[in-house]
């Protein structure tokens, strides 16, 4: 055992001395053009990110010229935001009514009733596929508006967002016509 500790230590002192001999002399000069290199290296990182955030806030503010060009129409479409979510407070009022007269229905054998308000069901839910079908419309005019902002197209905007009103409109007259037909619904089952 005292051999093999002899011979690992010996070992040790002969690959310790062969590295001192082949070690290189400390060069202050590569290490001061290295650190030099590596911070032109941050510093056009730092630039290069610089360029990007000036870059980003020029396209928000050209993207706000452009919509303060149609604050009008933005005015417009959120009155009519307020217009339709007015109308659905007014259909949920006429449905939650519908549930007390169809229970009375039911409970009188009015079966008549029951058929008749059953066909205008129908008809409400064919006015509600169009509805839904015109908010697909919606979306993809926003949605179209949003890219012509983006890309300051203002005349395809223009066009984008007067679509959008358009379609708003149509869809704020199905709802009436749906609380029409649930006052029909309402007055048979009355």
């Amino acid at each position: 055992m005292k051999k093999l500790f002899t011979m690992i230590l010996a070992g040790l002192m002969v690959f310790a001395s062969v590295g001192g001999v082949f070690a290189e002399e400390f060069d202050e000069d590569l290490t001061g053009s290295f650190l030099e290199e590596q911070q032109e290296v941050k510093e056009n990182r730092l630039g290069k990110i610089q360029a990007r955030k000036v870059m980003k806030e020029e396209k928000k503010a050209r993207r706000l010229e452009v919509l303060k060009e149609f604050l009008d129409e933005i005015h417009q479409v959120n009155a009519l935001r307020i217009e339709r979510h007015t109308l659905r407070a007014q259909v949920i009022e006429k449905n939650d009514a519908l549930l007390d007269l169809y229970i009375a229905a039911k409970e009188s054998g009015n079966e008549e009733a029951l058929a008749a308000a059953k066909e205008k069901r129908e008809q409400i839910k064919g006015i509600h596929e169009e509805i839904k079908e015109l908010q697909g419309q919606v979306a993809a005019e926003k949605k179209a508006f949003k890219e012509a902002v983006k890309n300051g197209d203002k005349e395809g905007a223009q066009d984008h967002i007067e679509q959008v009103i358009i379609l708003k409109t149509a869809i704020n007259g199905k709802i009436q016509e749906k609380i029409a037909l649930l006052e029909e619904i309402i007055d048979i089952l009355s």
